[in-house]
């Protein structure tokens, strides 16, 4: 086992090597028995000359006898030209045809024998021909077919076992495959003779194809019951195959009743499959990588085992000839192997996903045209009429069943970028950084569907985890988000998912580039505004301030010009720390109280937030504190003024309270300055409420801070 980790590409060419020879011994094989020169073929009854390689008798020319040169004659039935003796219904027919085959084989073995045939239904015609050796070029396509099949799958369930030399799954693969090269060597010997075969030989390619299609249906049984989920020991695997020699045993020594059983001992071992199948669906449910796996396994075992025993298997059991030739229904299989390598490897399972549901409907619609068509056949209609029928009601059926299954089944109506755009719109103008990625994880979470989303620290983007996970890349102040098991774990993600969420993340960077040029723009605007208030405005209010030095009206224009500073530091287009903006307004509180004789009592958290004020923000609160303090000094003359201030990382509240003379606020109509304080507070989110007590009035402002 160690040198299967470290040399399986060595082990793979020897064993690609092995198989070569194997397929060169077995067309060795196949031209050993005499041969005529002719390529019979059992039609509609009657013995036909298919290929005649030497010309003496005409291509589709009835071959009615054989006589040896001692004048032995034997008339040729069509039985004669099966490709196997699974035709037979009992086991005395079987028998029969065995010795057939064997004193044919005798005729063509001692020497020259002479054809009786005829073409058109005229006269009969004899031609002696001397059996010679047969050639390599008379081997048919159907030959090398079934050679490249078995081989191709062979080495595909040894390259899966090599680089997985542990897993059971593997192991019983590898079985398949063995069991499949064995059964198709036999096969195509069977098969591929030109005439006749020493018929003990016959019976012994004969119980050697039984044996490989016991192993065969006996493994593929033992992969489902161990992958993706083990379900039973590994020791118990083994027994499958074993469990199968018995019932051989019996099929080859005549002890059944029929040589049918037998294909009802396959046909048993599918719905074992099926059954097993079932279980692991059941199992895999909510594991997205397991269960894709799964559905492209059971999609190729189930589907190549099911249009194997369709075409094959159920004909013989109502003693009607296979639907399709043996060497060319052992090319389901080949779909099968590359099916369950492609699930053992895991190999790109996210791209593969929908094509497993494509190539089961493609497979379910020539699957209902040829069951329709052989059913047809069976109750007495023609094959052109059948063949006909089969299709338009398939057309006028199937075709917009399937349809309406891939609506529902497949096609997963993801948003378009016309739809997303007035969200791509508010997530690029929202302000705040916070905010921004909350409506982008919304967004996310409503388009894919995932069971884990989380902000990532990695660069990268794209698929990862074989198609479990998926990051989806960055834009501004928006990182990186790794989004795990689509829709609800029920798919995996797929490359178009990973196109789509690139692009939805590159056209939230343009919108939020075209927001950037147009805040920019107004920065510069109000920049531009700014400097025209304080090199103009405020250069005659500083000159009326020193014109009315000590007089009343000084202090209403200081109170202008601090209202000017106010606007202009609102335009500036830095955020302020909230204990900066803080010690601002306490500091132009304090000063307001003890220029009207008033105690200021300020009591604020000793831990604040780290959080900061938008320019505006910072603004609009300033405004209401002062209107606040201003209103107290100039209406109720308090002997003191006291500020309570907390504040989280989510919500700032203020109270003011006051001794002074002051009406009952129940009695407050609202004029112009409480509903400009109201109006300020409410732009920003929050509210203003009064309350009153015995001697004192309080007034508690609330925002948000995200």
């Amino acid at each position: 086992m160690l040198l299967l980790h470290k040399r399986p590409t060595y082990l793979l060419h020897l064993l690609w090597l092995c198989c070569l020879a194997v397929c060169a011994a077995t067309a060795w094989l196949a031209l050993q028995p005499p041969w005529l020169g002719v390529q019979l073929a059992g039609i509609e009854g009657k013995v036909r000359v298919v290929e005649a390689f030497l010309q003496q008798i005409p291509e589709g020319a009835e071959v009615k006898r054989l006589i040896s040169a001692t004048g032995t004659s034997i008339d040729l039935l069509a039985t004669d030209m099966v490709e196997n003796a699974d035709y037979f219904p009992s086991y005395a027919k079987k028998d029969e045809f065995f010795a057939r085959q064997s004193a044919l084989y005798a005729m063509l073995y001692a020497g020259e024998v002479s054809i009786v045939w005829n073409a058109n239904e005229g006269a009969e015609h004899t031609t002696s021909i001397k059996p010679r050796q047969r050639p390599l070029a008379s081997l048919s396509a159907i030959f090398w077919f079934q050679l490249a099949v078995v081989s191709t799958a062979f080495m595909i369930a040894c390259w899966v076992w090599l680089m997985r030399p542990q897993d059971w799954g593997a192991r019983m693969f590898a079985l398949t495959g063995l069991s499949l090269l064995m059964g198709g060597i036999t096969g195509v010997l069977m098969s591929e003779r030109a005439l006749a075969l020493d018929g003990a030989w016959f019976s012994t390619l004969d119980n050697a194809n039984s044996l490989s299609a016991h192993f065969f249906g006996s493994s593929i049984v033992a992969l489902i019951l161990c992958y993706p989920r083990q379900l039973v020991a590994p020791r118990t695997l083994w027994w499958l195959p074993i469990l199968c020699i018995p019932g051989w045993l019996a099929y080859s020594f005549h002890l059944l009743p029929t040589p049918s059983e037998t294909m009802i001992a396959i046909s048993i071992l599918v719905s074992l499959a099926f059954i097993g199948g079932g279980v692991q669906w059941r199992l895999t449910r909510g594991q997205p990588l397991e269960r894709a796996a799964l559905r492209w396994f059971l999609l190729s075992v189930l589907l190549a085992a099911a249009l194997f025993t369709f075409t094959n298997v159920a004909p013989t059991m109502f003693d009607k000839p296979p639907l399709l030739p043996v060497g060319y229904s052992i090319g389901f299989f080949l779909i099968m192997y590359v099916g369950i390598a492609l699930g053992l490897r895991r190999y790109r399972l996210f791209d593969m996903d929908e094509w497993a549901y494509r190539v089961f409907l493609w497979v379910a619609g020539a699957t209902s045209v040829i069951a329709l068509d052989a059913l047809l056949i069976f109750t007495g209609v023609t094959e052109g009429a059948s063949l006909g029928i089969s299709l338009l009601l398939c057309g006028w059926l199937y075709f917009p069943f399937r349809q309406w299954l891939w609506q529902r089944i497949v096609s997963r109506q993801a948003p378009n970028f016309e739809s997303l755009l007035p969200e791509i719109s508010t997530i690029a103008f929202t302000a705040s950084a916070t905010e921004q990625q909350a409506h982008w994880e919304a967004l996310l979470k409503r388009v894919f569907d995932p069971l884990e989303i989380r902000a990532d620290g990695d660069s990268g983007s794209g698929l990862h985890e074989e198609g479990l996970g998926m990051r989806v890349p960055g834009c501004g102040k928006i990182p990186v988000y790794a989004l795990r098991y689509a829709g609800r774990g029920a798919r995996l993600f797929s490359t178009r998912d990973a196109v789509f969420a690139a692009s939805l993340s590159q056209l939230l960077e343009q919108v939020m580039s075209g927001r950037s040029g147009y805040e920019q723009g107004v920065a510069q605007e109000r920049l531009r505004i700014g400097r025209d208030l304080h090199d103009n405005i405020g250069a005659r209010l500083l000159k009326l301030i020193h014109h009315l030095r000590g007089t009343p009206d000084a202090e209403v224009a200081r109170d202008a010009m601090k209202d000017l500073r106010t606007a202009i530091a609102s335009m500036d287009t830095h955020p302020v720390p909230l204990g900066n903006a803080l010690a601002d307004w306490r500091a132009e509180a304090g000063s307001r109280c003890e220029a009207a004789g008033c105690r200021l009592h300020w009591r604020q958290s000793d831990s604040l937030p780290a959080v900061e004020l938008a320019p505006r923000s910072k603004a609009m609160l300033e405004s209401t504190m002062r209107e606040i303090i201003t209103n107290a000094l100039k209406h109720a003359a308090p002997s003191y003024v006291k500020v309570d201030v907390a504040a989280d990382a989510a919500r700032l509240r203020a109270s003011v309270e006051n001794d002074g003379a002051i009406a009952d606020p129940l009695t407050w109509k609202d004029g112009y300055g409480l509903r400009n304080m109201r109006g300020r507070l409410e732009e920003l989110g929050g509210s203003l409420s009064i309350a009153a007590g015995e001697n004192e009035v309080k007034l508690i402002l609330e925002v948000p801070l995200l």
